[in-house]
């Protein structure tokens, strides 16, 4: 995990119920953050993004995973080629 140090203070305020709760308004966009504390007892809510289990391979293979973003930049570039439809293979059954 890599952390960046650009924080900037902001209007909001947060305030600690009897339960630990704290609501942060606006500001918490993401639903489940990793809690982090240093030794002066700053917190920092880091945003958890969830991936679906059927995508996690990609992310766990290097090089697959270098594949897919070179795609993504050359299509970015334009560098695409049009193979035509394939709604002919729409209904066709996979085996797993």
């Amino acid at each position: 995990m890599s952390l960046n140090q650009d924080f900037q203070l902001t209007e909001a305020t947060a305030s600690i119920d009897q339960a630990g709760r704290a609501s942060l308004g606006e500001q918490a966009v993401a639903g489940e953050y990793r809690i982090l504390i240093n030794p002066a007892g700053q917190i920092l809510l880091d945003p958890i993004a969830h991936r679906p289990e059927a995508e996690q391979w990609l992310w766990q293979n290097p090089e697959a995973l270098a594949s897919v973003k070179l795609g993504i930049e050359q299509a970015k570039a334009g560098q695409v080629k049009d193979l035509g439809s394939f709604a002919e293979y729409a209904d066709l059954e996979i085996e797993d």
